[in-house]
């Protein structure tokens, strides 16, 4: 761990740490926050948001902070200065495999591309529970310009058995994580955020992880918080990130990320 930071750091924001709005779309970061990113930036910092989000979620308002680039999709995605760098996608007959089971299964699930979200829902039903999402009911219906470019699935289930049918299709395919209560998140396998994190340092020409920190909060910063030298938990973050952290900081609610930067010396 590191306890001042005199020379220049990258740092990797989980996005949802430094929001308090729940309406996603119209995110406007405190202005506690815009002044630090603007202080990182003029002390020769560099800052990346890291998301599970997909790149079409990325809110204006955290494009206003002008980051260093965007890990985005949980790893599978890298965005330096408006370019997509590097995207991991599912196999597209894994996708049309895990829509096929989802549908079958009456589950409703979220698959994820850069450019948009698409709705898989049991027959029926026309309306998602997600605003901006659109309803479909196969991954026909989810090819962009005739390709399946999904990089994420999200699902909100108690047990993902009837899914898996015991052939461990689950475990093969995906790597699972728990992003708090019965929210489940599948991406490609060998991918997390901490993947993510290494391929920005590499494009940085950066060796090794040193003055690099990593802010989370849930189960799916866990790889950011490893890939990182100095691991910050938010003081609202779920208790398995809280014991893997070097410093624990205030909760979003009271800017804990600008806490944090100021613990470290860095604005």
């Amino acid at each position: 761990m590191i306890d001042a930071c005199p020379d220049s750091a990258v740092l990797f924001f989980d996005v949802d740490d430094n929001m308090t709005d729940k309406d996603f779309s119209a995110v406007r970061p405190s202005q506690a926050v815009i002044e630090a990113f603007h202080r990182l930036r003029n002390a020769g910092h560099q800052a990346f948001i890291c998301t599970g989000r997909p790149l079409w979620l990325i809110a204006d308002g955290l494009r206003a902070l002008e980051p260093a680039g965007v890990v985005a999709m949980a790893g599978a995605t890298l965005e330096v200065e408006g370019r997509v760098v590097h995207e991991d996608c599912f196999d597209e007959d894994i996708v049309e495999e895990l829509a096929r089971r989802m549908a079958a299964a009456g589950i409703e699930a979220f698959f994820e591309t850069n450019v948009a979200t698409f709705a898989l829902e049991p027959a029926g039903v026309e309306q998602s529970s997600l605003i901006g999402t659109s309803v479909v009911h196969s991954a026909e219906e989810m090819r962009v310009d005739g390709s399946l470019r999904v990089g994420k699935v999200c699902l909100n289930v108690p047990s993902l058995a009837r899914v898996a049918n015991d052939d461990g299709f689950i475990d093969r395919e995906f790597e699972l994580c728990n992003t708090g209560g019965q929210n489940r998140e599948l991406s490609p396998k060998g991918i997390d955020k901490g993947v993510g994190v290494a391929r920005a340092l590499e494009y940085l020409g950066r060796t090794g992880n040193a003055r690099t920190f990593g802010f989370g909060d849930s189960g799916n910063d866990l790889g950011m918080l490893a890939a990182v030298e100095t691991a910050v938990a938010m003081g609202n973050a779920m208790p398995e990130v809280k014991a893997v952290a070097d410093y624990v900081t205030d909760d979003v609610a009271h800017d804990g990320t600008v806490t944090a930067m100021q613990h470290f010396g860095l604005i």
